[in-house]
């Protein structure tokens, strides 16, 4: 029984030792293709720390897409809180590159990106895609909070195994005490009728000399 409670007392201060595994989210960039028939897709459910990735694959001649995202509603996406890609073009020549820097003042831009990390955060965004023929496009992009899950079979900090300086023998429990009385009350019966039929004994001897 002692090697058995010697050896529960190693699992438990293995687990102890062994540091928690925590899975955390790793950021992902997700993309929103810009097509003729609309944005694919239209909504998005990503995580905070995530970056989105608009791609222009609109190729019709003199067509122009422009994502943009106004947060105080005042009509213009100047604000710091505010998105514009400025024109995205389906392809650009061989002579200017492509940009995914949000707001670039580069001349041809492609791709648009907004990272979720400090000034976008946790929420509700819906933008819009203002095509240059007058169409506009609604979409919408969802972010979640990083939920940080931690797995770990460790015991909660303070916790104490095995005994103390003032706690070296721990208290039987009821169930062993009842079955020490039990054996006791056993054996007391197993004497009695011992001493009995000695007691009978005797007497037939005493019983047969006489």
């Amino acid at each position: 029984m002692m090697r058995i409670h010697a050896f529960l007392g190693l699992l438990i201060m293995a687990s102890a030792v062994a540091p928690g595994v925590v899975q955390a989210h790793s950021a992902d960039t997700f993309t929103v293709v810009i097509k003729q028939s609309g944005l694919t897709p239209s909504t998005s459910q990503i995580t905070y720390n995530d970056s989105v990735v608009w791609h222009n694959t609109d190729g019709r001649e003199n067509l122009t897409h422009r994502v943009v995202f106004d947060v105080d509603g005042d009509g213009l996406y100047n604000g710091s809180g505010d998105w514009d890609s400025g024109d995205l073009v389906a392809k650009c020549d061989s002579t200017t590159e492509n940009s995914t820097e949000n707001n670039s003042s580069s001349d041809c831009n492609i791709t648009f990106m907004v990272w979720f990390n400090g000034t976008f955060g946790v929420g509700e965004y819906n933008y819009q895609d203002l095509l240059s023929d007058g169409t506009v496009l609604n979409g919408t992009i969802v972010v979640t909070e990083d939920v940080h899950i931690e797995n770990s079979t460790s015991p909660a900090i303070g916790s104490t195994f095995g005994a103390t300086e003032n706690e070296n023998v721990q208290p039987p429990s009821v169930e062993e005490e009842d079955d020490g009385d039990d054996v006791r009350r056993l054996i007391l019966m197993v004497g009695g009728l011992s001493g009995l039929g000695a007691l009978g004994l005797i007497v037939l001897l005493l019983i047969r000399r006489s």
